[in-house]
């Protein structure tokens, strides 16, 4: 076809950047949605359709995503081949076809998968624009109340499992995704999901909990360790890939009962809002000046003391607002981008992907918030007894408050060894944190002198100071200045490429000097006086971040035993997951 046959209007074909800017304005209005009106402008003419299609012009619709969603995350923590146009554009209609399917708001099983991962990556990249589009204009928190129920209500005897646990776990964290929509819910929604995950929580042992078993310290497994200890933590995470950016993306599907726990306690403290306090609080003394006008010793509890965990105490939502510390929303979730890219493979040494799985400084501060404890008993006999609903166990509330500090063992000493679990059952000594039994600590000035009894030898753990300008000591930041060496990842992060034509991308970091950190806590005077005196010990995984940390009662009203008595507490670090 010869140019002076063509209309006025086709021969913009020929001028790229007219036409090109005509569709591009014709694509972003409205801004919320797939880019529906440029249907009728590729419908024009044979010669325009050829020009606008995404085969001929890809920049084109990669500079409409990137009007459209959020990019920083995406350039930030992928080589720059998976951003290139051609991947954009095709990201872009993968985006739509999930965005209208969420739209329809019917939830069909595993045709849900791309929707699922799609809007789950999505959020996890978010800086504003992803959440408009989800939420606003496909309706998925609605969408995921429908997904949650869908894979959780039909469950009738206790051994049953969702029929979809990939599913599952993906919609119950776009469900805490979506959680400041909670009080918006009704009765009738938010009844159903608390009946849907409190089941996933009384027999949380038949699901993941973590990216690897809590009975392994030392991560990845050598090729002569074939077999994997289970520990406390559930079963092992599955593995799923998406096409993502033109790529195929191998990655870890995010642990279920994390997310289920998350939105149980959010629904549960929205209930509380409205809801009185126990009769027998009454009883108690109204404030602790009255307790210790009456003669009661600490640790007790006041009327103030359980009216402030009642409706003060809250867990945070998922947070959808840039952090005080200057990072982005996306920068806060890079930890849990880079933890299921490259964690879910306990044998893979190399992992391309690899990233900052743990924030320096994460733990340190005050935290706040509750412990859900389940009926012993009844928790015990639900397993034993298919005929006793996991929806009829008891779950008793206890409040957690504590001052938290990292300390940090820096290149130029010897992290503490773990030790084997007991009895040769393989793995690590997850029952004491990972931490060698008896070990002796001396906490000093700027750290922590450590004495590991199975080795003999002192070592020296950092405090670590995020909000100083030097987080160590004068003398600990000289060294690290003056000396190189490995050490756990920091934030600043670049990227190589081996292989343009696989995905051989590997992702490099700056290093902080860091081998191994340790936590330890303490209650404040205030909440010791109310719930009880606790010190806290604990160790960071350096594979994945999950932090375990042992609660040891100092002075306890709910622990009448005179011999001490410990709680294990598990976390996975950074992002979201966490009650501050």
């Amino acid at each position: 076809m010869v140019q002076f046959s063509l209309s006025p209007f086709e021969r913009l074909a020929y001028t790229r950047p007219v036409l090109d800017l005509i569709a591009f304005y014709v694509a972003v209005d409205p801004f919320l949605g797939p880019p529906s009106n440029l249907v009728s402008l590729l419908l024009a003419s044979r010669t325009v359709h050829e020009h606008l299609c995404v085969k001929n012009n890809p920049h084109l619709y990669s500079e409409i995503f990137r009007y459209k969603f959020d990019v920083a995350a995406l350039e930030r923590r992928l080589y720059p081949a998976w951003t290139s146009a051609s991947c954009l554009a095709s990201e872009l209609r993968l985006r739509c076809v999930a965005l209208k399917y969420i739209r329809r708001g019917r939830v069909s099983g595993p045709p849900d998968r791309d929707a699922l991962w799609r809007s789950y990556l999505m959020m996890l990249e978010n800086e504003g624009r992803n959440e408009q589009h989800l939420c606003q204009w496909a309706n998925l928190h609605q969408w995921a109340l429908s997904a949650v129920a869908l894979r959780c209500l039909p469950l009738r005897d206790y051994d049953d499992l969702p029929p979809d646990p990939e599913g599952t776990s993906l919609a119950l964290w776009l469900l805490w995704m979506t959680s400041k929509r909670v009080r918006s819910e009704g009765t009738i929604p938010c009844g159903m999901v608390l009946s849907s995950v409190l089941p996933l929580l009384v027999r949380g042992y038949q699901y993941p909990s973590f990216l690897a078993p809590d009975t392994h310290f030392y991560l990845p497994l050598c090729d002569e360790h074939d077999t994997i200890t289970a520990g406390f933590s559930g079963t092992t995470t599955l593995v799923s890939s998406v096409h993502y950016c033109a790529h195929q993306l191998q990655l870890a599907v995010p642990p279920l009962t994390p997310a289920a726990l998350l939105n149980y306690l959010v629904r549960r403290e929205a209930h509380q809002d409205n809801a009185p306090l126990h009769p027998q609080v009454a009883d108690l003394p109204a404030t602790r000046q009255e307790a210790i006008a009456r003669g009661i010793s600490a640790p007790a509890l006041t009327q103030e003391d359980v009216a402030e965990f009642h409706y003060h105490t809250r867990t945070h939502f998922f947070n959808n607002t840039p952090s005080h510390g200057g990072r982005s929303v996306s920068e806060t979730l890079d930890v849990e981008w880079f933890r299921l890219v490259s964690c879910h493979d306990l044998w893979d040494v190399e992992r391309p992907l690899r990233g900052v799985v743990y924030s320096l400084g994460t733990f340190a501060g005050n935290w706040s918030g509750r412990m859900i404890v389940p009926d012993t008993q009844a928790h015990i006999n639900a397993p034993l007894d298919y005929r006793i609903p996991p929806n009829s166990v008891q779950m008793v509330q206890e409040r957690l408050s504590c001052r938290f500090e990292e300390h940090h063992c820096l290149r130029f000493s010897e992290p503490l060894i773990a030790p084997p679990c007991p009895g040769g059952s393989g793995g690590e000594d997850i029952l004491n944190a990972w931490l060698p039994r008896n070990t002796r600590i001396r906490r000093k000035a700027n750290g922590l002198q450590i004495f590991d009894p199975n080795t003999g030898k002192d070592t020296w753990y950092e405090t670590y100071c995020p909000d100083r300008t030097q987080p160590y000591s004068a003398a600990a930041c000289q060294r690290l200045l003056n000396e190189s060496g490995m050490g756990w990842y920091r934030r600043s992060l670049s990227a190589s490429a081996a292989d343009d034509e696989e995905y051989e991308d590997y992702v490099e970091e700056t290093l902080s000097g860091v081998l191994d950190i340790i936590i330890t806590g303490e209650t404040s005077e205030k909440q010791g006086e109310a719930w009880g005196y606790y010190s806290y010990i604990g160790r960071v995984r350096r594979w994945d971040g999950l932090v375990v940390l042992l609660r040891i009662p100092v002075r306890s009203p709910f622990i009448p035993c005179p011999f001490p008595a410990f709680h294990i507490f598990h976390h996975r670090s950074g992002g979201q997951t966490g009650i501050r």
